[in-house]
């Protein structure tokens, strides 16, 4: 595995059984190969969102930029 996606980090959390029981039925339904699988699928979700909606609010500034830019002249 190339170094940029190796993986040399640990997150542990605690669940109440009826949690991890939620977990272990859901897992399956999303495409993931474990509990540990779908945990990562959530949380790059997360980060991906959270990069898009960034990226969203960067695209509406400058687009507010470019109309007062307009206005000016």
């Amino acid at each position: 595995m190339p170094d940029h996606t190796r993986r040399c980090k640990i997150i542990s959390l605690r669940l109440s059984a009826e949690e991890y029981e939620a977990l272990r039925t859901l897992y399956p339904k999303h495409g993931a190969r474990n509990i540990s699988d779908f945990a990562r699928l959530a949380i790059q979700r997360a980060i991906g969102n959270s990069i898009a909606a960034d990226s969203g609010l960067r695209t509406s500034v400058q687009d507010l930029d470019l109309r007062l830019g307009h206005l000016e002249y």
